[in-house]
């Protein structure tokens, strides 16, 4: 791509991610128009769904929903991966059982940069991935979903990526705790978290060229909070927002 339609395109991704996540965040907008769209209605609460597992993209999205799946002895319906607010506020709504999954915002959006510019490399055969939606477009998406379901707080289970991927079996025994349910335990072992991990991609898992990709990322972030004031204050904000959602009562929760 030439500079000129690298920009034209970044101009349309910043567009579209922005409309997405005003939608997202609505869940009287998004549901009727993401129902009519491809591959979305086994994705979304309805009536028949048993529990919801959402979070910001690069929280342990995928581990999750694979983990829980994995021990379940009866089939189940999750609702998962819109990776949008408007998912665990309607299941919040309904009473449906609700895991949000949580992510420290820095490394959230390191790793959403760099899973971006490694599926550049490994899909498309570019050299010089780009970043196509600034840090300050990710840290205010970063904030809309956690501010979105943070009035729902009493009524899901928030689970930190280190506690879903440590424990995910501590995390569904919170989960019946608190709903009342009584979900199969996922058994945390090696061998059930390479059953999980298998065949899921290179997007699902840490590899050694994202890391080096996470650290290039870095240096960029560092390099502009350095520099920008505004941005600075946006992620103290999510900071703040991410202490409001992993702490109850002055305790920190696993």
């Amino acid at each position: 791509m030439n500079s000129i339609s690298n920009l034209g395109e970044s101009v349309s991704r910043k567009f579209r991610h922005r409309l997405k996540w005003f939608v997202g965040a609505r869940p009287r907008l998004y549901f009727p128009l993401f129902r009519r769209r491809s591959g979305y209605v086994d994705l979304l609460v309805d009536d028949t769904t048993d529990i919801c597992i959402e979070g910001y993209p690069r929280s342990a999205n995928s581990f999750a929903v694979g983990a829980f799946e994995h021990a379940q002895s009866a089939p189940v319906k999750v609702a998962h991966h819109t990776h949008v607010p408007a998912n665990p506020m309607r299941a919040c709504e309904r009473g449906v059982p609700t895991l949000v999954l949580i992510r420290d915002p820095y490394d959230a959006v390191v790793s959403h940069v760099a899973l971006g510019k490694q599926t550049q490399v490994t899909e498309q055969g570019v050299e010089s991935p780009i970043q196509w939606l600034s840090f300050e477009t990710l840290l205010h998406a970063w904030r809309t979903f956690y501010r979105s379901v943070r009035p729902y707080r009493d009524r899901m289970v928030v689970a930190s990526l280190c506690a879903v991927v440590d424990d995910m079996g501590r995390v569904i025994d919170r989960i019946n705790a608190h709903f009342g349910t009584d979900f199969d335990r996922f058994e945390h072992t090696p061998e059930a978290v390479a059953e999980v991990h298998a065949g899921r991609g290179y997007h699902a898992g840490p590899s050694e060229q994202r890391d080096q990709l996470k650290a290039d990322t870095r240096t960029d972030f560092d390099a502009q909070l350095q520099a920008d004031p505004s941005l600075r204050h946006t992620l103290e904000e999510a900071n703040a927002m991410f202490k409001a959602l992993t702490t109850k009562t002055g305790a920190k929760m696993q």
